[in-house]
């Protein structure tokens, strides 16, 4: 593959990496506030935790594979 493609290729995992961690950002300020209005049970806060963890595996696996196609 050339240079380019191949830099266009990574800046779009970068951008799919950034857009989940926006997620897991977004969901984490949103919790908060909702957990400081005390308006949540354990299981909605659990649930909304396992969304997270999911968005951060992802990000570590992607992140791993980026490195090892380098």
């Amino acid at each position: 593959m050339d240079k380019d493609k191949l830099l266009k290729v990574w800046n779009l995992d970068l951008q799919t990496l950034s857009g989940k961690a926006q997620s897991i950002q977004t969901l984490a300020h949103t919790l908060n506030k909702a957990i400081q209005g005390g308006e949540l049970d354990v299981e909605y806060v659990t649930d909304v935790v396992d969304i997270m963890a999911g968005f951060a595996i992802d990000i570590v696996n992607e992140a791993g594979e980026i490195e090892v196609d380098q």
